[in-house]
């Protein structure tokens, strides 16, 4: 069942932190999921409203990830680029967060002013825009980057970008739609970040990572860089910022090295399980799972259509990218130049709201 999430309308959200603010933290009632706000909405359709004793389960979890980096203990040592680290992955993980409801500001308002006030002062104190929506917002800006930066359940250190980039990194890629809505491009702008700072050191990189995001945000527009082959991307990152060319260390890939012939399969089995498989999609799947990348044209513009749907969705991206390179290689040779201008590619980060 889908589950809909508490909103909390801005106007509403304003005045519930001016008041929790002159109060004093102190003076908070706490969370009671059972009484929300009277300016808190559902949305009418689309699902249930969440149960209250999800929203308190939520609340305990949060509150166990600010514990044990010093929220609410005097004198305990404070690791507030660890607390990000962390609650960035459990949100990312957490079931509630995977619908569309995650991507409202009034959603993320909720959780900072009504679940999570406390968290949120201890995080950035008074700053109201820590408390709206927004990606600002004190959690919405972690999932943000839990979601974006994921290196798939298959990888040894999942969520090891987390904890490795600086902050200024962070918000470089996850506060610019075009990079941080795409998960195959941030993915591996996150990874060339961490070759960089191997060879010229961290403490160069935040000049280094402006200059080469103003870069790649220029060649998306002319290229979607997502949808070059994995080895080429990260040749094209490796030289905007100034990494020597030589073999790319097999634990910095950005991508998995999965055959495309396993790639097709995992994606036919997602694609039936939500139903999106065409006759003509699901016949190119099982031709690139026999290993045959020589598809005709209506079946490589349903399986195109399909690995869209599942890229906008969130899902697959290291099948879906091994795809695109067989495709994209098997193309090269066998469509000629005057086959018309090549399709723009769907954007996911096309709901984000630039900020």
């Amino acid at each position: 069942m889908t589950f809909l999430l508490p909103r909390l309308p801005g106007p509403a959200c304003d005045v519930i932190v001016r008041r929790f603010l002159e109060h004093g933290p102190s003076a908070w009632g706490g969370f009671r999921p059972d009484y929300l706000p009277d300016q808190v909405r559902f949305a009418a359709t689309g699902g249930a409203p969440v149960p209250a004793t999800y929203l308190a389960s939520v609340r305990q979890d949060l509150v166990a990830i600010a514990r044990k980096h010093g929220f609410g203990q005097q004198g305990a040592r404070q690791s507030h680029a660890g607390f990000d680290a962390e609650a960035a992955a459990w949100l990312a993980r957490s079931d509630l967060f995977t619908t569309g409801e995650a991507l409202r500001d009034d959603v993320w308002a909720f959780v900072a002013a009504v679940m999570a006030p406390d968290i949120t002062y201890w995080r950035f104190g008074s700053s109201t825009e820590r408390y709206a929506g927004g990606v600002r917002n004190t959690f919405q800006r972690l999932w943000m980057r839990g979601r974006a930066l994921d290196r798939g359940p298959g990888h040894p250190e999942r969520w090891g970008l987390l904890d490795a980039l600086t902050e200024d990194a962070l918000v470089q890629i996850t506060e610019r739609p075009s990079i941080g809505g795409d998960h195959v491009l941030a993915l591996a702008v996150a990874e060339v970040w961490l070759r960089a700072a191997r060879h010229h050191g961290k403490g160069a990189m935040e000049d280094i990572m402006r200059r080469a995001i103003l870069r790649i945000r220029v060649r998306n527009e002319i290229r979607s860089l997502a949808d070059l082959p994995p080895g080429d991307l990260a040749t094209f990152l490796d030289g905007v910022f100034g990494v020597p060319e030589g073999p790319v260390d097999q634990a910095m890939r950005p991508l998995s090295e999965v055959s495309f012939a396993e790639a097709a399969r995992n994606v036919t089995q997602e694609a039936r399980r939500r139903g999106w498989l065409s006759p003509k999609s699901q016949s190119a799947l099982e031709n690139l799972a026999e290993g045959h990348a020589a598809l005709e044209r209506s079946e490589r513009n349903a399986l195109d259509y399909l690995l869209g749907r599942l890229s906008d969705s969130g899902l697959l991206a290291q099948d879906i990218s091994e795809l695109r390179e067989a495709l994209s290689s098997d193309f090269a040779t066998t469509e000629s130049s005057a086959s018309g201008p090549e399709r723009p590619r769907r954007r996911s980060w096309a709901i984000w709201r630039a900020r």
